[in-house]
């Protein structure tokens, strides 16, 4: 395996860790989640306007990316 390869595997565990680690403090530690990422079981409403906001944040990002390259 080359060492390219390896920094892609590590970085992918990484993601999935992320991932999990913040499903099961959203689920089971409410209070937490709502200290530290700002949205929880308890306020599901506030979900969903983060991911709206989080999913027009990245393609705004995207569209000035891809007008970059093509000028």
């Amino acid at each position: 395996m080359s060492k390219g390869s390896r920094k892609l595997v590590g970085f992918l565990w990484a993601i999935i860790i992320a991932v999990v680690s913040f499903f099961v403090i959203y689920i089971f530690f409410p209070d937490v989640s709502t200290k530290f990422f700002g949205v929880s079981m308890k306020n599901p409403e506030r979900i969903g306007q983060a991911v709206s906001n989080a999913a027009e944040s990245v393609a705004g990002t995207v569209t000035d990316a891809v007008n970059g390259i093509t000028k």
